[in-house]
C-alpha cells in the first residue's frame, strides 16, 4: 500500500492510504476525495496504486476525465499530470518521495473548463442598422 497526501484548494491536507482498490473522487460527501463541482459526477473517478504506480481511472463519469489535456478511461499518473474533473483541476506531483494530489482550483458555476457542454448558445443577430 501507498499514501497519497490529498492538497485542497483551502489549504487543508489530508493523507489517505491507496491500494488497488480505487480511492473514488466525486461530489458525494462520502467519497474518499470529496469535490463540490455541480460538473464533477457523484462517483467520477479514482485512484489506485498497483505494481509501483499510480492509476487514475474514470469511473463511467457524466463529463469525462482528463489528465494533462487528454479524456482519460484509465491511465498511469506521472509526476505534474493535470487531471481536469469538471471546472476542478488536480495536479499529481511526488514530492520528497511522498505522492501528492494538489486540487489548484476550486469549484465556480458556469462551463466545465475543458470545453464539454450540453447545449449551446449563440449570440442573437442583431438587425442592420
Amino acid at each position: 500500500m501507498a499514501s497519497l497526501l490529498y492538497q485542497r484548494a483551502d489549504g487543508t491536507e489530508r493523507v489517505l492510504e491507496v491500494g488497488e482498490e480505487p480511492l473514488v473522487i466525486g461530489r458525494l460527501d462520502d467519497c474518499a476525495i470529496p469535490i463540490h463541482d455541480t460538473f464533477i459526477s457523484r462517483v467520477h473517478c479514482g485512484i489506485a496504486y498497483h505494481d509501483h504506480q499510480f492509476r487514475l481511472k474514470d469511473l463511467s463519469s457524466s463529463n469525462g476525465t482528463y489528465c494533462s489535456g487528454t479524456r482519460i478511461f484509465e491511465c498511469t499518473l506521472s509526476p505534474s499530470d493535470r487531471i481536469q474533473l469538471g471546472n476542478t483541476t488536480l495536479v499529481f506531483e511526488i514530492a520528497k518521495g511522498r505522492a501528492v494530489l494538489r486540487q489548484l482550483t476550486s469549484a465556480t458555476p458556469g462551463r466545465p473548463a475543458h470545453g464539454i457542454t450540453g447545449a449551446m448558445s449563440f449570440p442573437k443577430k442583431q438587425p442592420p442598422p
